[in-house]
């Protein structure tokens, strides 16, 4: 993430600063909660030169990091070691999401080495429940091994006071509620940044975990919580209102999504791709193999999606916390076009999570 004022400042220059990039859907655990859908069971992976010249593309716009997302697990792409040298050999910053269950010694090393940041999974501290999210028996025991591999490594070290290199995901829903405290209490005492989703309904998560969504209620208690838990603690105070607990995402401003088919999005639940509106002769123009980055960047399209802050409506139209939060715009589109929504007036739609 990047803060207000370099999302800002990128945007209204014209500069990219990150993307977030597909490089296989192929997966060890198989995520009740996956947007991408991942799992062992497909074989999508995305060419390493493609992926190449996706980055240098993109450098050629300003980036300063590429989040390697997978779309499933990335350290399963034959290439991913040279993805990551590539990038690094650039002066970009690689950063991973991984589920750690692969994360060795010896590579959570290289990656310490190369200059990268990861962010790996922590949705329970109960193995049954981390069992269950993950879809896959075992999986607690693996990702705890992992995780632990990366704090040996030294990633658990900041650079400078919170500069964080280390983080994990927690997807927040009815089944992890009563323990978040005590994962917000484990991150930050070993120097992780919590970076705590909200559930969304999109992806696999529709058909498993619809009846996990929480209440808005409950997004509130929570956040509340937490915050006095940081200010009493830890010496940290931010913003309740914002998507990501304890950091706003402004990605829709200075950031593109690519998916392992090359097709661009602002981010992965905001899956413009899908949506029959915005395909030309039934297909969809916005895609790496079709056009530059560039083209891409500088669309009609784009161009409304990193300036949708300026047509915002409902609450977010007038908050006056807009410079730092744009609230969830993936929860807003994915809520208004399972409503039958238009994409550009789901894009804009107030925050379906905001309890201001």
């Amino acid at each position: 993430m990047y803060g207000a004022r370099e999302a800002h400042e990128a945007r209204n220059s014209n500069r990219l600063l990150a993307i977030r990039l597909e490089t296989n859907k192929s997966c060890n655990l198989r995520c009740r909660y996956c947007y991408a859908q991942s799992g062992e069971d497909s074989a999508k992976i995305a060419g390493f030169n493609v992926l190449k010249r996706i980055v240098s593309e993109a450098k050629e716009l300003g980036i300063r990091s590429v989040v390697v997302i997978g779309g499933g697990e990335p350290t399963l792409h034959p290439n991913f070691r040279d993805l990551i040298a590539y990038i690094d050999s650039l002066g970009i910053i690689p950063m991973i999401f991984s589920n750690t269950v692969l994360m060795t010694e010896e590579l959570a090393g290289f990656l310490y080495e190369h200059n990268a940041s990861v962010m790996g999974k922590l949705d329970s501290l109960k193995p049954e429940i981390q069992d269950y999210l993950a879809g896959r028996k075992g999986a607690f025991e693996d990702i705890k091994k992992g995780l632990e591999n990366l704090l040996n490594a030294g990633f658990s070290k900041p650079v400078a006071p919170g500069e964080l290199r280390l983080g994990v995901s927690f997807v927040s829903n009815k089944m992890n509620l009563e323990e978040i405290e005590e994962i917000w209490h484990f991150c930050r005492q070993k120097n992780i940044f919590p970076n705590m989703e909200i559930l969304t309904p999109t992806g696999r998560a529709n058909d498993e975990l619809e009846d996990k969504l929480l209440t808005a209620g409950e997004i509130k208690e929570y956040k509340l919580k937490l915050l006095e838990i940081d200010r009493k603690y830890y010496g940290y105070d931010w913003l309740p209102y914002t998507p990501i607990t304890a950091s706003g995402c402004l990605q829709h401003l200075y950031s593109l999504y690519i998916n392992i088919e090359g097709n661009v999005r602002p981010c992965a639940p905001t899956k413009l791709d899908e949506h029959p509106a915005l395909r030309i002769e039934g297909e969809y123009p916005y895609n790496v193999n079709k056009m530059t980055l560039r083209e891409i960047y500088g669309s009609d399209l784009f161009t409304y999606v990193r300036n949708i802050d300026k047509v915002l409506e409902g609450r977010c139209g007038n908050c006056e916390h807009m410079e730092e939060c744009i609230g969830c715009r993936g929860y807003a589109y994915s809520v208004g076009v399972n409503n039958g929504v238009g994409p550009l007036e789901a894009l804009r739609m107030e925050c379906q999570q905001c309890f201001k």
